[in-house]
């Protein structure tokens, strides 16, 4: 069986009200991972997993399918992502009668998605579980310092004080743009998280992630949607 995509989109956003929905360079948020998504042609469906109407229509347009809507107990602000996931393919399965071999999750918000990092996860999954999207840290975590209730600084890892920037290891953070994944690994390890599956890395730039919670987060995805010459 071909791939499944799950397209993410909730319509409680609150630090951005109706962003799943809201244009950028005259498409809605959420169109932009759909539209990614069905160019790649990996995938037999790609679903849209909302409980809003208008972002269901917006998904729609775009390419995707909303067969069934997703479940209030699992549309609030604490429900996961593995959540949703294993609700989704369980909705999934009751309606055809399968499930995919592998299925691939974005957010609504994912909106510099390409093809090019959705076939980079496909081809890695030939020796993992679940590939996601990670970037480096702008700065050395081992050079990480906290502060105290009094103001005082201290080193988290002071080995690594006298290190130069240079010479600290890379180390990269999860950027939420995608996570694809071997549905059976994921059921067989719980179903409550990527974490205890075989994982890799496609490495994308920080202009590839931006995590809109703020409209500050919204300006600077504008620009870059300007910016970036593949972002048509």
């Amino acid at each position: 069986m071909q791939d499944l995509c799950i397209v993410m989109a909730r319509g409680g956003s609150k630090r951005v009200p109706r962003k799943n929905v809201r244009l950028l360079k005259g498409y809605p948020l959420v169109s932009w991972p759909v539209r990614a998504a069905v160019a790649s042609n990996l995938f037999q469906e790609v679903v849209i997993s909302t409980d809003d109407e208008e972002i269901a229509q917006a998904a729609v347009a775009a390419g995707a399918v909303y067969p069934f809507r997703r479940p209030d107990a699992v549309s609030d602000d604490h429900s996961t992502t593995a959540d949703v996931l294993r609700v989704t393919l369980a909705q999934w399965k009751e309606i055809t009668g399968t499930l995919p071999d592998f299925c691939c999750c974005l957010y609504g918000t994912s909106a510099f998605i390409t093809e090019k990092y959705l076939r980079e996860a496909k081809a890695l999954l030939s020796d993992a579980e679940c590939v996601m999207a990670v970037t480096p840290y702008e700065h050395p975590i081992q050079r990480a310092m906290t502060v105290s209730p009094q103001g005082r600084l201290a080193y988290l890892q002071p080995e690594y004080a006298k290190w130069r920037t240079q010479d600290c290891p890379p180390a990269y953070h999860d950027v939420g743009l995608l996570y694809y994944f071997s549905v059976n690994e994921f059921f067989a390890s719980g179903a409550e998280s990527f974490l205890p599956m075989q994982l890799k890395a496609v490495i994308v730039p920080r202009t590839s992630t931006v995590d809109i919670d703020t409209e500050e987060d919204w300006v600077l995805a504008e620009a870059l949607a300007s910016q970036l010459e593949h972002l048509v």
